[in-house]
Parts: C-alpha cells; structure tokens; sequence
C-alpha cells in the first residue's frame, strides 16, 4: 500500500455551518478534531484511496438539512476519495457544553470511518481499516482528553 509522500492530508475535514451561531459553537471542537485527524491518521490505508473526506454539516437558521449522523457516503475511484456527510443538527450543540459536542463528534466520525471502511471491503478495495481505527483511537483519546481540551482552547 505504497502512498507518494505528500504534503496534502490523507483525512480532509469541511464543515459547512448553518448560521453565525453554529459556526461559533462548533468551529473550536471541529478545528482541533481536524488537526488531531491530520497529525495522527497518516495511513497509507488503501492503495486505491488517497482521501478520506468528512463533511460536517451543523444546522442552523439560515442552512439546515434536518437530518443526524452520518448520510450520502460516495466514492471516486477516478479521483481517489471517499466521502461522507455528517449532520449536527441544532440540538446537538445548542445550549449543550463542549464536552458534549465532542464526545458527539467523536461518535459521529468513528461511525463514519466505519461506514467508510465498509463500503470499501463490499467494493472489494483492500483497506486497512483496523489501522485507521486504531489511529482514529488515539485521535479520539486526546480529543476528549480534558488537558488536551484545555490547551486547544
């Protein structure tokens, strides 16, 4: 599973956020889960694969898609990603505290990758997909690690 040495992170995550207010709630916990998931998930994890994308969609008053978890998995082979829309809706970061907005966000990428994982052994795509897991489990150890929370903000 030999992957070209390359600057460009293997895990991408965008968000699009619904208004103001969801942007403010969810941008710390979304911004350091990014930069966790690119320092620690490195792979290679598939020859076929140079992208993991996860799009985060966190509803509010001007988008919102009314919808929670993850949903509208696709693939290209020709341009070598996966990707996967996660929806926060409004509940899920309103008036709820940061901890409880990671360990959802968390829960909602490692359901993601699982998916993601899934769909590419059904395609008959060699993936090591325990590898991923695994670094995916150190990502989620210091995300929802109180110290490490403290020093990201």
């Amino acid at each position: 599973m030999e992957r070209a040495i390359s600057d460009k992170p293997l895990v991408i995550v965008g968000v699009q956020a619904g208004d103001l207010s969801s942007d403010q709630a969810t941008n710390p916990h979304l911004s350091s889960k990014r930069k966790l998931l690119q320092a620690h998930c490195r792979g290679p994890y598939s020859a076929e694969v140079d992208e993991f994308s996860l799009v985060v969609r966190v509803d509010g008053d001007i988008w919102h898609w009314e919808q929670e978890g993850c949903d509208r998995m696709r693939r290209s082979k020709k341009d070598r990603y996966i990707t996967i829309d996660i929806y926060v809706p409004r509940q899920r970061w309103q008036g709820v505290s940061g901890d409880e907005i990671r360990r959802y966000l968390a829960a909602c990428v490692e359901d993601a990758f699982g998916r993601m994982i899934a769909k590419l052994k059904k395609d008959k795509v060699a993936v090591d997909g325990d590898a991923l897991l695994r670094d995916f489990a150190a990502v989620k150890a210091a995300y929802l690690d109180p110290q490490s929370v403290a020093a990201s903000c």
